[in-house]
Parts: C-alpha cells; sequence; structure tokens
C-alpha cells in the first residue's frame, strides 16, 4: 500500500520505520530539511521537505497516487487541511492525529466526516482513559480493555511477596480460578519473554495478564496482597490532559487536588471545576506537598509539558509519602529510562498515537492493536477471516509463529481461553500477542487467501 506521512516527529518516524518494515510504500512530509535528512539515511523511505499545506509539496510527495494519508504534525491546523487536501485527490483513507477535544469530544459541532477525515486520533483523551483504568485496577501500572467479551488487559510489577512470585507456569495450573486469566507476556529488564510452562515468574517482572472482568477479583490478591481502593490522587499542571483527567475524576468518590505553578491556568481550572482542590505553587516545593496532604495520597500524577519537572516532582512525592506515581513524557525514548527509576507508571502520548493509527492501516479484520508497555511487542485483536489457515482447523495443529501466543477466543460474547478449545470458528474475534518478527506470519494464518 502507498501511504504519504506528513510530519517527520516522534509519531511519523515511528510510523514510518514500522509501516516500512511491512514493505509499504512510504513518503514522508516535514517542514525541517534537517529532521527529513535524517529520516532518509535512516529508514527505507522517500521523504520531501516542505511545507505541508501546500499542494505542490504534497504533491512531490506522492500523495496523487497514495492509498492513504496519516497527518500526525505537531498542528491539528496543518493536519485538517492536509486531509482537506487529501480527499481533492482522492486518498481513500485520511487519518489524523487532533489534540483539540472540541473537534474529537461526542458534542463535536464538527464531525469528522466535515473535513473528509476517516479516522481522529486524540492522544491526550487516550491517555486519560488508560490513567482511570489503572486506578479503577489496585496496584496495576497498564490498562486496556478489548469491549468484545468483556476482556481486560492489565500490567502489574510483580512484589517479592507476592503469591505467583517464584512458580512456574505449570504449577499455577492447579490454583483456583486460573480459568479465568492467561498471563501472556513477561517483561523481564530489558527482554520480552513469551512464557511457557517451564517459564517462572520471578521478583521485579512486569507481567501482562488476560482477565475477564468477573475474573479480575480472583486474581489481583494473587499479585498484591495489599492493593487497595484509591481515595486520594494529586495531579500536577493543567495542562490538556491534566484538566481533562481531574475533570473525569470529578463524579468518582476520589478526593482530588490540582497543583499548577501558573496563577492565571489554577485561577482558570478552579473556576472549570467543582470538586477538585486547586492550589497554585509548585510541586517541587515540600511545603505545598505538605499542604496538599502528600502523605496520604494514593497516586501522583505529573501530566506537564516538561517530562523533567515531571521526574522531578513524581520523585520527590514519592519521598514524602506518595503511593505510585505516573509520569507523562512526550519523548519515546524516555519511557525505558524512566521505567528504570523509581517510578510506577510512564505514559507517551507519541507512542500511543502511533499504536492507535497501526489499527487502521493494517488489514481490515484486525480490530485493534496495543503496545505493551515501553517494549515493541503487541497485543492485537482480530477477526478469523473465513477461508483462512486457522479457520475450524484443530488448535493443536495450528503452528503459531514463534514470538507469538494465542491469549483469548470471544465466542457468543464470552471470552473463552484456548485451554479445551478444539477450533476457532470463522467470523469469532481472538486476542493475540506478538513480538514483531511475527506480526506478519500472525496476518497471514487469520487472513482468507487471496
Amino acid at each position: 500500500m502507498k501511504i504519504l506521512i506528513v510530519g517527520a516527529g516522534a509519531v511519523g518516524f515511528n510510523l514510518a520505520k514500522q509501516l516500512s518494515k511491512e514493505s509499504h510504500d512510504i513518503s514522508l512530509v516535514d517542514k525541517d530539511p534537517e529532521l527529513v535528512q535524517r529520516i532518509t539515511e535512516k529508514l527505507d523511505v522517500f521523504a520531501v521537505p516542505g511545507n505541508a499545506s501546500s499542494p505542490s509539496v504534497l504533491e512531490s510527495a506522492g500523495i496523487i497516487d497514495s492509498h492513504m494519508v496519516l497527518a500526525v504534525t505537531s498542528s491539528d491546523e496543518v493536519n485538517i487541511v492536509v486531509c482537506l487536501l487529501a480527499n481533492r485527490y482522492n486518498c481513500k483513507i485520511k487519518i489524523a492525529r487532533i489534540r483539540n477535544s472540541e473537534f474529537t469530544c461526542k458534542d463535536a459541532l464538527l464531525k469528522p466526516n466535515e473535513f473528509f477525515i476517516d479516522h481522529m486520533i486524540n492522544p491526550e483523551q487516550i491517555i486519560v482513559d488508560s490513567i482511570i483504568k489503572i486506578i479503577e485496577t489496585p496496584g496495576a501500572t497498564f490498562a486496556v480493555d478489548f469491549p468484545v467479551g468483556d476482556i481486560l488487559l492489565r500490567g502489574f510489577h510483580v512484589p517479592d511477596d507476592a503469591p505467583i512470585a517464584g512458580k512456574k507456569f505449570s504449577e499455577l495450573e492447579g490454583i483456583e480460578y486460573t480459568d479465568s486469566f492467561l498471563i501472556v507476556c513477561i517483561q523481564r529488564n530489558d527482554e520480552m519473554i513469551i512464557p511457557n510452562e517451564n517459564t517462572e515468574i520471578l521478583p521485579d517482572d512486569d507481567i501482562f495478564v488476560l482477565v475477564s472482568r468477573m475474573g479480575l477479583p480472583y486474581f489481583l490478591p494473587m499479585i498484591n496482597r495489599r492493593a487497595g481502593e484509591v481515595g486520594k490522587i494529586i495531579i500536577y499542571s493543567t495542562s490538556r490532559t491534566g484538566l481533562q483527567l481531574a475533570k473525569r475524576l470529578e463524579g468518582s468518590s476520589i478526593d482530588v487536588t490540582l497543583i499548577e505553578p501558573k496563577k492565571d491556568k489554577a485561577e482558570i481550572a478552579a473556576a472549570e471545576l467543582e470538586s477538585t482542590i486547586v492550589l497554585h505553587g509548585d510541586a517541587t516545593e515540600i511545603d505545598l506537598l505538605k499542604e496538599a496532604d502528600i502523605g496520604k495520597t494514593d497516586f501522583f500524577i505529573a501530566l506537564s509539558d516538561d517530562e523533567e519537572t515531571n521526574l522531578l516532582t513524581s520523585l520527590l512525592a514519592k519521598k514524602y509519602g506518595a503511593k505510585k506515581t505516573i509520569v507523562l513524557t512526550n519523548e519515546p525514548g524516555l519511557v525505558p529510562i524512566i521505567n528504570q527509576i523509581n517510578v510506577d507508571v510512564v505514559v507517551n502520548p507519541r507512542l500511543v498515537t502511533a499504536s492507535s493509527i497501526l489499527q487502521h492501516v493494517r488489514r481490515g479484520q484486525i480490530l485493534s492493536i496495543t503496545k505493551l508497555g515501553d517494549s515493541d511487542a503487541e497485543a492485537i485483536e482480530l477477526i478469523v477471516e473465513e477461508g483462512s489457515e486457522i479457520a475450524k482447523k484443530q488448535l493443536h495443529k495450528i503452528r503459531f509463529p514463534k514470538g507469538s501466543i494465542l491469549g483469548a477466543i470471544v465466542r457468543n460474547g464470552i471470552m473463552q481461553l484456548p485451554k479445551g478449545i478444539d477450533a476457532i470458528n470463522p467470523g469469532e474475534s481472538v486476542i493475540v500477542f506478538t513480538l514483531p518478527d511475527a506480526i506478519l506470519k500472525l496476518q497471514a494464518l487469520f487472513s482468507r487467501k487471496r
């Protein structure tokens, strides 16, 4: 497929890198000539410097022959103009990163199709949804929901005293309720492990668990004896993400405090929020943290646009009593580094955006794609097509690509684990977990032979 990517920042670069690996014909436009030069040296793509709002620049990048346009610059306005122009060039699929929630909310004055945009991706909304799910799941560090079949994917850090620490997967089979969850992936230091029955769960592992919503309460005591309900949260910064999160939490029973260093922004936030306490000041000031009752805080969530400040404030919050911290960083390269420090959860809007866009680029049977933490591993939700290699064939005869695992099957709206399933029927949805090298083979396995 010929794909034009507009914007060569972290999102555009990651998309170009992944899609070129998958044999798509990629061209790219960015206003920064030096950035374009660096990308052409690193990737097998055709890159053009220039203003993407200019039809002549888009034509030189090959928009006339492009099947899909991905507009992912840092400007909502440029992304909208690019999609409007792409429509005039009869481009079939147009996807845009739009950060302004006035364009992406349910009550938006103008709908995406009025801009000739097929899919709008708002990273702030995705980040807020993820943080809410983490808050609602005691002990979780990662959270994604699959709506079909009420299936949850949750990540947890394994503490020393966790009941499952030190156990092999073969030993878990005798534990009650193991038919309601499946540990599908382990992140151990920088290594991503697809487990087998001989794999041992070690303290300090990060595990990813596929579990039914009904089965979650039975799994939680196996990973963390002490995790309880969240009662108090401190949010640092009235950024768009911070303000959205505070508004979402206002209807809950959680005590929320918002800290904002700029007085005018603090006053605006105080006027918009009802039950949230808004404090004007710097979260690096110990007295202010104590005033905010940091010692009783379950989550300190740093969501400013400055990752250095986010990291510093979260480390101070942890030192003075916050149980868990969530840190936002806009630099994908910093995610694994921050994960090595005393931070519980790292969120990156750019990686989230790239992951959300990929599900619209790959073949039609894919329903959703989720990156697992800061690794390259993915959870892929897809439909089994009629005439595919896997349809109706006995599962024990299917050879899954190395580095992949079948997580769950949704049958009649109910999650079922692979154990005990003889075959998968066409039209059923499944969730598979895979490392990058196995993605194309997995797609071929579930796709109709053409």
